[in-house]
């Protein structure tokens, strides 16, 4: 057999990282064409440090004080958008300033306990400045203020990406020991993914799964080596979601694709359903609920979008649903959609709030709550 000669070997090493680089180039402007923001590269994150846990009934929880790094997300309105480093509580929830503030059982006596209930718009927080945001912080901050002889306690008890089903089964099985006051239930959005599947089922498990199912994907996601390659990333955590949880999380938990001609009235009637079940089952502790209208900002880049139309379409219709559990169970209720304005200042994208956003939230609910 002929020997290549050295400077062959060279020159096909070259042509390789030529196409390498080629790909590269190609994949970050169209990346960037596509969606008008370039691509930001997605560290792994060691498997040791996974804060996201399956659950025996619902699809994942938090890890009990476990540590959450801080990341930098580019949101269609707000870029560098910082969510900072954060521990969980012992109810694993973020709660508190750095998000690990344990809620006690049984509850102090003379404390007034408020918990906010909800998903990523509740349960996201954001650095500026260096100080921590969440609409719920903000929330006791103005209490405190208000209130400055009572002892007052506001607890974030959401977790991002559940839905209706989720925060029941959360409520039932542990937030309804901590023995609220007041809770606050501020959702809706997420329970639309379920809706629009085909083959629904009341439970939503047509369109869910455990994270069980899929965990061995982070662990082998942790084997594959890290390369300071935008495309190899890019495809890494596409198709095999795990690099970093944060982003590939709902896509684990999700099952069947969205049908956007399907009849969507069954999963409305499961979601107001639900909702009624949360409120009686706090009405049974004597809490006083109150509800929030969602809020959904169609902003001009996805004013075109038939998916997002549908979603803007679907939430007023859980708004409606919303207010009329209001009104035929007596409870007071802020209608968030209509009281705070819908722009950039205020919206990180069509439904997570920015500072000043989770700022408005907080002041709105703050004044249907008086000790």
């Amino acid at each position: 057999m002929e020997n290549i000669p050295f400077f062959d070997y060279i020159y096909y090493i070259l042509i390789i990282l030529l196409i390498i680089l080629a790909i590269e180039i190609v994949f970050l402007l169209t990346f960037k064409f596509k969606n008008r923001v370039s691509y930001k590269f997605v560290k792994k994150i060691p498997l040791e440090k996974i804060h996201i846990i399956p659950h025996p009934y619902i699809p994942y929880i938090y890890k009990k004080h476990a540590k959450i790094s801080e990341v930098s997300w580019n949101f269609p309105n707000c870029k560098n958008y910082l969510f900072p480093s954060l521990k969980t509580n012992n109810f694993q929830f973020l709660n508190g300033e750095d998000g690990g503030r344990d809620i006690i059982i049984p509850k102090p006596k003379n404390l007034i306990r408020i918990n906010c209930l909800g998903a990523s718009t509740t349960a996201n927080y954001v650095r500026e400045n260096d100080k921590n945001y969440s609409y719920p912080l903000e929330l006791e901050r103005i209490l405190k203020f208000r209130y400055s002889s009572k002892e007052i306690e506001v607890n974030n008890c959401a977790q991002g990406g559940y839905n209706s089903a989720d925060i029941l089964v959360r409520s039932a099985l542990r937030i309804i020991d901590t023995k609220p006051d007041f809770v606050i239930i501020y959702h809706a959005y997420n329970d639309i993914r379920s809706y629009i599947t085909d083959k629904f089922i009341s439970d939503y498990s047509h369109s869910r799964k455990n994270l069980a199912d899929n965990y061995w994907k982070f662990t082998f996601s942790n084997l594959l080596p890290e390369i300071p390659l935008n495309f190899y990333n890019y495809i890494k955590n596409k198709y095999l979601p795990g690099s970093n949880i944060r982003n590939a999380l709902l896509d684990v938990v999700a099952k069947g694709k969205p049908n956007l001609e399907i009849d969507y009235k069954n999963g409305l009637s499961t979601y107001e359903r639900n909702i009624k079940s949360i409120v009686s089952l706090f009405r049974q502790i004597n809490s006083k609920i109150i509800l929030c209208t969602f809020s959904f900002y169609l902003y001009d880049e996805i004013k075109d979008s038939k998916l997002h139309n549908l979603y803007y379409e679907i939430v007023k219709k859980e708004n409606e649903v919303m207010r009329k559990i209001a009104k035929n169970l007596n409870l007071e209720i802020v209608d968030i959609d209509s009281l705070i304005e819908k722009n950039k200042e205020n919206f990180v994208d069509s439904i997570h709030y920015s500072r000043k956003g989770m700022s408005l939230l907080a002041k709105e609910i703050s004044k249907k709550i008086d000790f």
